[in-house]
């Protein structure tokens, strides 16, 4: 560490859940004091950055490793850090700014004129433009399609609080995290521009055009969705509202599917003889007198018991969007209900795991 002006600096990057905030404090050669805030898992995120910040100010370096398990918020804090560190170096402009101790208000370094910055919200994209003078952010402008009881009137109080308090760091509303976070996003897009950070023309990175859909508990990727789908060890059709098949995850090894089956009726595509079970199955999973139905059977090889399951798939309003088949192999776990608890002991790596998926290739 050299070359640093003494003071505290702020610098800010995601995690795995919510943005980490940093404040580091330093003097002309060293790393005195780092304090952080976040709101990452307890028991993980949250050790993982307090690990992170110790080691930073132990080694005075952020080329460290990250912590098992935690990979996200590890490399959050590092970036957050060494944001700050850039800051100190007079590398980078403040993320809020410099407090002018005569005029009682803070300085900016902007390029005046109006950036617009996408972010992730609840209900899709959330765009801002944001206006600036060379040393305040003058007006924002949303754009959106958050619910406008609940994200709505957050961004409304978010664009409030940067105007009144010309920070760009965004305090989560309760009851609107997407929101929030997403309107952090396009903040610190803009303002990235503003500041000439970032090149709006530049070719984007590869993980920045693939796009991310928001969840409740997070986002992935399409590669991602895909991914997951195909790693789980059971096999899904989903039925769409007409009774069609829309979707199967790959490798059906107990009831094949093809490509040729997309698109085909539910009842055409089972034999004659149990066409009208799977008729009233399905019109009941739809119209919400069944809420769900499990079969099972024993393979005639005798080898193993593979239970099938239906249950109908709702919409955040309630509304039956179709229905879920799902096909899954129990005999694994009927053959460990009298065996004694396994916990903390690893299995044998060169052995298949009969519970996963990886059995059935």
């Amino acid at each position: 560490m050299n070359n640093l002006k003494p003071g505290t600096y702020k610098g800010r990057a995601t995690g795995y859940h919510d943005y980490i905030n940093v404040d580091v404090k330093v003097d002309e050669e060293k790393i005195l004091k780092i304090d952080y805030s976040e709101n990452e898992t307890p028991n993980k995120g949250g050790v993982a950055v307090a690990k992170m910040v110790e080691e930073i100010i132990k080694r005075q370096s952020i080329e460290i490793d990250t912590v098992s398990g935690a990979t996200y918020a590890s490399e959050g804090t590092l970036r957050a850090v060494d944001y700050a560190l850039g800051v100190a170096r007079g590398e980078r402009a403040p993320i809020d700014g410099e407090f002018n101790e005569v005029t009682g208000t803070i300085d900016h370094h902007f390029t005046s004129g109006t950036y617009s910055g996408n972010g992730d919200g609840y209900k899709g994209e959330i765009n801002l433009n944001v206006t600036v003078s060379e040393n305040k952010i003058e007006k924002i402008e949303y754009q959106g399609k958050e619910t406008p009881d609940i994200g709505g009137k957050a961004m409304d109080e978010i664009i409030t609080s940067i105007l009144r308090s010309q920070s760009s760091q965004i305090d989560t509303i309760s009851g609107a995290t997407f929101s929030s976070r997403g309107a952090q996003e396009a903040l610190d897009y803009a303002l990235g521009i503003a500041r000439g950070e970032i090149d709006p023309e530049a070719e984007p990175k590869l993980e920045d055009l693939e796009p991310r859909i928001q969840f409740r508990g997070g986002s992935l990727t399409i590669e991602q969705i895909e991914a997951v789908l195909n790693a789980l060890p059971v096999e899904i059709t989903f039925v769409g509202p007409d009774l069609r098949f829309q979707y199967f995850n790959e490798d059906h090894h107990e009831f094949h599917r093809s490509q040729a089956s997309l698109g085909s009726h539910f009842i055409d595509c089972h034999p004659p003889h149990v066409r009208e079970f799977v008729g009233k199955l399905a019109g009941e999973l739809a119209d919400g007198t069944r809420k769900s139905e499990t079969h099972w059977f024993t393979r005639k090889d005798g080898d193993r018991k593979i239970f099938v399951s239906y249950v109908p798939v709702f919409n955040r309003r309630g509304e039956s969007i179709g229905f879920m088949e799902y096909v899954q192999n129990g005999t694994p776990f009927i053959d460990t209900i009298n065996e004694p608890n396994r916990r903390g002991e690893l299995s044998n790596p060169a052995e298949p795991n009969p519970f996963a998926r990886e059995k059935w290739n």
